[in-house]
């Protein structure tokens, strides 16, 4: 694997618990996977680059304000119709690792590529955590067009760009079942993000599509929450990704896993047609 990205934590870039915004992971991934492609021998303002249809990230280690980091990329697999990427981000300081993605691309190589991170990333499909039930309620969550700054090199929504849309939208579903700011701002409670699956359903939008995202809880353990969110094309009702998010009620004071409390767990159960 190879170094395609070195930069470090700006504050600007942190959430409510303070670290590393996910979207912003996301950023510096999309960043190093337009490297990886211009190796591959494509252009980046070419209409016909290859688009992300699935990503798989989970994250293991937290970054905070000031962290430095690297990426490393490198190719998984790489046919005529599909590319196959991997990339680690790496805690510089520490040299450990903080979070994987294996992103799958529609679109081949342009040039001979070798599979030389395939060893690397041994599972490389996702076992889906949980599915929304039939009886699931799903609540609208976000409310959105795509921007310029949205937009990757060949003029459509990035990946990092789905990611902050997927961020406000979390927000308003965990504000449905009781996960509302001023509880955690009191509690000293945040959502710790442990895993991403991201699909999508067709090319990313471009410029000036209006997208409507409706979520719903898929499962609640213990500390465990899973969030499903889908994002379709306001104008047509057309579905265009969908994201599972798997993460964890956190207390931030001891940054470890905290139990679910019962006020949420009722409005979790409303949610998702349950009895308790």
């Amino acid at each position: 694997m190879r170094e395609t990205l070195r930069s470090y934590v700006k504050p600007w870039e942190l959430d409510a618990v303070d670290h590393f915004t996910v979207a912003f992971y996301c950023r510096a991934v999309s960043s190093a996977a337009m490297r990886q492609l211009v190796e591959l021998g494509w252009e980046l303002r070419d209409p016909d680059l290859p688009w992300t249809k699935s990503c798989w990230t989970r994250f293991f280690k937290e970054l905070q304000g000031g962290d430095a980091y690297h990426v490393l990329s490198g190719v998984i697999e790489a046919g005529d119709e599909e590319i196959v990427l991997g990339h680690k981000l790496i805690n510089s300081e520490r040299d450990e690792l903080c979070t994987t993605f294996v992103q799958r691309l529609e679109g081949g190589a342009k040039s001979a590529a070798k599979a030389d991170a395939a060893s690397d990333f041994p599972e490389r499909e996702p076992a889906r955590r949980a599915e929304p039930g039939p009886q699931c309620n799903w609540v609208r969550t976000a409310t959105t067009l795509v921007r310029p700054e949205d937009l990757d090199p060949a003029g459509r929504m990035d990946l990092s760009a789905f990611i902050h849309h997927a961020s406000d939208a979390n927000v308003q579903v965990q504000n449905a079942i009781g996960m509302a700011s001023s509880y955690m701002r009191e509690s000293r409670i945040g959502y710790a993000t442990a895993e991403y699956q991201l699909a999508f359903f067709s090319a990313p939008p471009p410029l000036g599509i209006a997208i409507e995202t409706k979520s719903t809880v898929a499962h609640i353990g213990n500390s465990s929450l899973w969030f499903v969110h889908r994002f379709h094309d306001a104008s047509n009702d057309q579905p265009l990704a969908e994201l599972a998010q798997m993460g964890v009620h956190l207390d931030l004071a001891a940054r470890r896993p905290s139990p679910v409390p019962d006020h949420i767990r009722e409005r979790v159960a409303a949610l998702i047609g349950e009895e308790r």
